[in-house]
């Protein structure tokens, strides 16, 4: 009779949790910067999954989440089985550590209960991390205090994954001791002692600041008026142009937009004055026989100005689409030399026809200043970008649409802070930006409007030790290693009896 009873107060209870659930989870879509948000929702979540059945709980939250995702076609813009099968995979990986945490509640013993779902999440999302989409759906993302920010110099984007979890965990095992009338000091006190240490932390780590050595003055440009040529969508989006078909064409019209940028980057050069200037990324699609020109014009173009000019092009045959290309960044000097060219590590699957480099970030050095540079999403595998971690200067030529703008400037900003380094970010329908080793953002622009624009920035140089780019994801394999551990044991490090909190009791005598 009781465990009846308990299994009617289990379905009457979840159904008022998911209404607030589902608009939450919609905000948090719509609005990533909602910080907020984020910190209620693992612990909605967590009672959700208290009141079901696990895999009855895993379904409907399964089932909720993908129609809330599918609304929300300004961050997907995949069309047909890709948009909903990308919708689908996010909503399993995402729900995953709460059914898991609800599985093995009853295995591991009290004192280590709360220490499940941050786990449990720390490591599915690096996991995740591992393969195609990388650190995207990370909920540190979240994110944007600066002081929070600092604590990805030593655990990367995990360590806010944790901290987010950590504290909604422990909330709901102080729930699980008021809904029996005993005190829940214990798991306040050290949710509430978490979050002191890391803003204490980051409150410090933010005034120790290392001193600026020298700045650098860099101008990013967008092409994106009447007369720049969206080659992209001509090509790839709606290939009313081909290569093999309209061969004489399609380089001509190359030719004429490669010369307008050069004007218009002139233009810019003389009124602003920098040291350096990078477009956005593939700004132009180059044919294989008209590189070497291609290249002449701009080693030429970067002497006359005596600047150093960053270019950003697809390098494709008469093949292109079919064939992919590979997306470039090269940097010409003012004495007419290619100083670096870098091609793209990871372009974006089913939306870039790029190879894949395997070469990743090198450094080369300039008057004691370390620069590098990577392309767009490139900046949300966290082990690509720790090559740069040496790096004074990395730029980031970048191309996005206005659903992920914020969102997608803040994961490349997370790199600069775990690797120490400031990241010039320049992109194309979308946020550019300027952030420091501390994360702090000195400049910020939105560049979504049909113009050429253009943002100038003065890029701090300053010195920056982490410990994520000395050790990398030692923290993630800690979390890993702990969830299996913990998993694995019922008593795990711990010596207690076989009693169970007291918001457990009742449900471990009903089975």
């Amino acid at each position: 009779m009781l465990s009846l009873r308990l299994a009617k107060e289990r379905w009457s209870a979840w159904p008022l949790i998911v209404l607030p659930l589902g608009v939450l989870e919609y905000v948090s879509g719509e609005h990533p910067d909602w910080a907020l948000v984020a910190w209620v929702v693992p612990l909605l979540w967590l009672l959700f999954f208290h009141h079901t059945r696990p895999l009855v709980g895993y379904g409907v939250g399964l089932l909720g989440l993908t129609l809330v995702y599918s609304t929300q076609h300004t961050v997907n813009i995949l069309e047909g089985t890709s948009f909903h099968v990308t919708n689908l995979v996010f909503a399993a990986t995402y729900l995953l550590p709460f059914l898991l945490t609800r599985t093995l509640m009853q295995r591991v013993a009290p004192a280590g209960r709360w220490l499940l779902l941050p786990l449990g999440a720390v490591s599915v999302e690096y996991v995740l991390a591992l393969g195609p989409n990388g650190t995207w759906g990370s909920v540190g993302y979240s994110q944007q205090n600066l002081y929070l920010r600092q604590l990805t110099a030593c655990t990367g984007i995990y360590g806010l994954t944790f901290l987010l979890y950590a504290t909604a965990s422990l909330l709901f095992e102080a729930l699980g001791y008021w809904r029996v009338g005993q005190r829940a000091g214990r798991p306040l006190r050290l949710a509430a002692g978490l979050l002191v240490v890391c803003f204490t932390l980051g409150w410090l780590r933010l005034q120790q600041q290392a001193p600026v050595r020298a700045s650098v003055r860099v101008l990013g440009l967008t092409f994106q008026d009447a007369r720049s040529w969206p080659w992209f969508q001509q090509l790839v989006g709606s290939p009313s142009l081909t290569l093999r078909h309209d061969r004489r064409q399609i380089r001509q019209k190359a030719v004429a937009a490669h010369r307008y940028y050069l004007t218009q980057t002139q233009h810019w050069v003389r009124r602003y004055h920098p040291r350096w200037v990078i477009w956005q990324e593939a700004a132009l699609v180059v044919y294989w026989p008209d590189y070497a020109a291609f290249a002449a014009r701009n080693a030429r173009f970067a002497a006359a100005e005596k600047l150093y000019l960053g270019v950003t092009y697809f390098l494709v045959d008469e093949r292109f689409p079919a064939q992919p290309g590979t997306n470039h960044l090269t940097i010409f000097s003012p004495q007419g030399q290619v100083l670096y060219d870098y091609a793209k590590n990871k372009p974006v699957d089913g939306m870039e026809p790029a190879l894949a480099a395997q070469q990743p970030p090198t450094l080369f050095q300039i008057d004691r200043i370390r620069y590098t540079g990577a392309i767009c999403a490139d900046f949300d595998y966290p082990s690509i970008i720790r090559h740069a971690g040496m790096a004074n200067i990395v730029f980031a030529p970048a191309a996005d649409w206005p659903g992920i703008g914020e969102l997608h400037a803040r994961m490349a900003a997370t790199r600069a802070v775990e690797n120490g380094f400031a990241l010039f970010r320049i992109t194309s329908h979308g946020t550019s930006s300027l952030t420091t080793a501390y994360g702090e953002t000195r400049n910020s622009q939105q560049h979504l409007s049909p113009t050429v624009q253009a943002l100038l920035a003065t890029v701090p140089v300053q010195p920056v030790w982490t410990p994520y780019h000395a050790w990398g994801d030692f923290f993630a394999w800690l979390c890993l290693g702990g969830f299996f551990l913990l998993a694995g044991s019922r008593h795990w490090l711990f010596s207690c009896h076989r009693s169970s909190l007291p918001a457990y009791k009742e449900r471990r005598s009903s089975d």
